[in-house]
């Protein structure tokens, strides 16, 4: 039995081809399906690809909101310390 399995690390999570997409339990290969061997969802290999597919998207877009937020918060810190600094010479 050949068993596809990868992972990938985004917002210091690990996602991994072997993981149940309901259950986190593990899923394996027997084709055609994964089969999620704690709850028993089976999912074709495309479907199962898509699933992956869309949580990766989600947390690589919930990492450049983050990286956003960090930003504007720099930006705001900064505008607050010179509006103080201005504030203070004028």
């Amino acid at each position: 039995m050949l068993q596809i399995s990868f992972s990938f690390h985004l917002l210091g999570e690990m996602i991994s081809m072997g993981q149940c997409p309901e259950c986190h339990g593990k899923a394996k290969w027997e084709s055609p399906f994964y089969i999620c061997t704690v709850c028993g969802l089976a999912l074709r290999r495309r479907e199962y690809e898509r699933y992956h597919d869309r949580v990766k998207n989600q947390l690589i877009e919930a990492q450049i909101d983050k990286e956003e937020d960090d930003f504007r918060k720099k930006s705001r810190r900064h505008k607050e310390y010179e509006d103080w600094y201005l504030g203070k010479k004028g």
